[in-house]
């Protein structure tokens, strides 16, 4: 008896296996915790990959605001769900919402992800898991273009050889999808601006460049951006038919011309040109009904106001005039608009109005909203002139090819001179501002957006 009560006791006081013990005991505790760490891993790893889907569905979201297409269901969704689909992301449709607005972001779009994973390894804790990620994108204002070509191919803007285009304070646009899109001719061509964009590409003798290594011709404070979004005309829906012709109807004929004619009235454009007379000084709101040319012996002087022009308006001699618009408008009996020729040795000084209707518009071709079965008596106009020829405002001939340019601004300022065209060649040197635009009076700039990841 006393050898089994020693017996027991000794079992009893045996601690071997006791670690084995508490191990099998806490070993599933263990796995599972370990098991949530490794599957939380791969949740962060799918949230990361999904941060850059979503980053990438914001960004091409805001380009097609860009491009005009606000509407988040039909325009904004689809590109995002394609553009995140393409960085990997594996979830149901984002979520757009447009326009967005937090404490960060007063008018942004944001693209919210949502993903569903099944749990593997932590099955005894969750049976699935929703990573959620979310991108903020803004468009911003890049800068104002001074020169906005809105051909869809071809050369929208060509600079010949021997030719400097000088943008200082702003940027060319050209909406082509061609090759030479923007062009310049040869080594002896070269342009500085702040950059150039447009939706086709950039070349130099025929060649497409690159844009993070421009040749020297291309003195560029941004890189090129080649394959961008168009750039709509702004002034589309403003400068229609209606609008440039309000109140010409009851115009009626103009007496006999003297050096000081015209004014509130119709005046026929083969009077003018035939007149001896000179120097002419035009008054305020006269329509010049027909063609209309001045010789190179000639010199007409605008007063400020309006001037409306139904054929075409040729110049030879000298055109000058502070504060006046001259709009080329259609002419009711041939239903034609007619085209612009400033010739090579014409002498051209004018400036746009600060105030009033056409605040800060120049020269205007009618091309918006015109009646049926209208048509031009050319598509394609010139605008050269002496070397010391100068045009201060917006240039608008958005369905004409200006076939050759030569022009600067006022140096007097503000400093205005922007050309909205259909396409653009620049043979000669020249310089475009738009930085005194705004101060000219010249509302609804073109412009050059940009995206921004905000959050």
């Amino acid at each position: 008896m006393p050898s089994l009560f020693a017996a027991i006791a000794r079992i009893f006081d045996d601690n071997r296996g006791t670690s084995a013990a508490l191990v099998a005991i806490a070993l599933p505790v263990l796995i599972g915790f370990g098991a949530l760490g490794a599957e939380t891993g791969v949740w962060f790893t799918i949230k990361l990959q999904n941060q850059s889907g979503a980053d990438a569905a914001a960004i091409s979201a805001a380009y097609e605001l860009i491009a005009g297409k606000t509407d988040a269901t039909s325009d904004l969704t689809p590109a995002a769900n394609e553009e995140a689909t393409r960085n990997g992301y594996k979830g149901s449709t984002p979520a757009v919402i447009y326009p967005y607005s937090d404490t960060i972001v007063s008018n942004g779009v944001a693209v919210t992800l949502q993903q569903t994973q099944a749990a593997l390894l932590a099955a005894m804790f969750v049976t699935e898991v929703s990573v959620a990620t979310k991108a903020v994108a803004t468009v911003k204002v890049f800068d104002n273009p001074c020169i906005l070509a809105l051909g869809g191919s071809g050369t929208d803007l060509d600079v010949q050889a021997n030719t400097h285009l000088d943008l200082p304070n702003c940027s060319a646009v050209a909406n082509s999808i061609g090759a030479s899109a923007i062009a310049l001719h040869d080594t002896t061509s070269s342009v500085t601006a702040a950059t150039l964009v447009t939706a086709g590409e950039v070349s130099l003798q025929g060649n497409p460049i690159d844009p993070a290594a421009p040749p020297r011709e291309f003195t560029l404070a941004f890189p090129a951006m080649i394959g961008a979004p168009s750039v709509a005309d702004p002034y589309a829906g403003i400068l229609t038919h209606s609008r440039l012709t309000s109140g010409t109807q009851m115009l009626s004929s103009c007496g006999p011309i003297t050096a000081t004619a015209g004014g509130s009235c119709k005046e026929s454009g083969s009077k003018l040109s035939n007149t001896t007379i000179t120097p002419v000084t035009l008054r305020p709101n006269t329509l010049i009904n027909g063609n209309w040319s001045i010789p190179a012996t000639h010199k007409v002087v605008l007063s400020p106001g309006t001037y409306w022009v139904t054929g075409n308006l040729t110049v030879y001699g000298t055109l000058q005039g502070q504060g006046v618009t001259m709009i080329l408008t259609l002419n009711t009996q041939t239903n034609k608009v007619g085209a612009l020729t400033f010739a090579s040795g014409a002498t051209i000084h004018l400036s746009a109005p600060g105030s009033g209707p056409f605040a800060g518009i120049v020269l205007i071709q009618d091309s918006n909203g015109l009646p049926a079965g209208w048509s031009y008596t050319s598509t394609t106009s010139r605008i050269d002139g002496t070397a010391g020829a100068t045009l201060n405002g917006l240039v608008y001939f958005p369905k004409a090819s200006v076939t050759s340019f030569h022009g600067n601004p006022s140096a007097a300022g503000p400093r205005c001179l922007l050309l909205v065209v259909n396409s653009l060649n620049v043979n000669a040197l020249s310089s475009v501002d738009s930085a005194g635009c705004a101060s000219a009076g010249l509302a609804n700039l073109p412009t050059l957006s940009t995206v921004a990841l905000a959050e």
